[in-house]
């Protein structure tokens, strides 16, 4: 018996979708409960006597008890799923800040006329820190800039990357780019901190499209503060929807939306975690969690 239970709210075109993907499976939608082998969910499971695999409709799992999940139950992110809108968002923040679009645009409309130096993109090091979806993705895009990649990653490279640099320390002193795009697990909480950043080039600019608790909070206030030169633009921010701390004047900001919150986004994300349900009974499941990095506190390696 195959049999897959939602477990959020979904409208019609939502479950057209699970119906079209999922031909021939038995559906259950909350709030109606179903003990199903597969359960799909936004940020809440329920464990039946039958559950066998958890799919998440997000990317991350750092908001999810992944320690109330037994070890013979398999949790499946859906990594990769918003990576294109993540990658466009990271280089929108980039030029708005290599081409001073922010601050023109205040100019211009105060009625000030006042032209500056910009800053090219064509010949410059970008380096990525982690290289899933959203790595891969925005290596793509930063090759067709002419830039050149390199990356720290545990994961394989492909042919967008120049280099493979051995430690985060190396990669922040040769990078004119950073791009954070890690998940958030007990190994990276916190592993951008004052150790790391004095690496940073000068005029690096560090952009974050992952979670905030990648980046210690009290050391990157204070770095910004100490290097004007460096800016840090940022799709997340600590506390969220609690901004403080944002007096500076190296810093850009977006409130958590790279993921994209429209409804052409959130179907292809519904399209592939609902097709990596149909994988998990095929036997190829993707995406699978290592849980032990959400319930061990790891040494973090920073390699410096």
């Amino acid at each position: 018996m195959m049999d897959v239970y939602f477990n959020f709210s979904a409208d019609d075109h939502v479950r057209e979708i699970a119906k079209t993907v999922l031909n021939g499976f038995d559906l259950y939608w909350y709030p109606d409960y179903h003990d199903a082998e597969a359960q799909v969910i936004k940020d809440k499971y329920v464990l039946g006597k039958r559950t066998r695999m958890i799919q998440t409709i997000s990317a991350g799992v750092d908001h999810i008890d992944i320690t109330g999940i037994p070890d013979d139950v398999v949790i499946c992110s859906n990594a990769g799923a918003y990576s294109i809108s993540v990658a466009e968002h990271a280089f929108a923040l980039l030029l708005a800040h290599a081409k001073n679009i922010i601050e023109n645009n205040e100019l211009m409309k105060a009625g000030i006329f006042r032209q500056s130096p910009t800053t090219l993109l064509y010949g410059k090091s970008f380096g990525i820190i982690g290289y899933g979806g959203i790595g891969r993705r925005v290596a793509y895009l930063a090759k067709a800039f002419g830039m050149k990649v390199l990356t720290y990653t545990r994961s394989k490279v492909d042919e967008n990357v120049d280099e493979t640099i051995d430690t985060m320390a190396d990669l922040f002193r040769r990078s004119d780019f950073i791009l954070i795009s890690v998940p958030l697990t007990d190994k990276t909480r916190g592993i951008i901190n004052r150790q790391l950043l004095p690496n940073a080039k000068r005029n690096a600019t560090i952009i974050n499209v992952a979670r905030a608790d990648v980046v210690s909070k009290p050391d990157m206030v204070e770095f910004l503060r100490e290097r004007p030169d460096v800016w840090y633009l940022t799709d997340v921010w600590w506390d969220e929807p609690h901004i403080t701390d944002t007096d500076l004047k190296n810093l850009i900001l977006s409130p958590h939306v790279a993921g994209g919150m429209s409804g052409e986004i959130m179907d292809i994300a519904f399209q592939l975690a609902f097709e990596n349900v149909r994988n998990f009974f095929e036997g190829h499941p993707k995406n699978i969690v290592r849980k032990d990095e959400y319930r061990i506190k790891s040494e973090r390696f920073l390699g410096i």
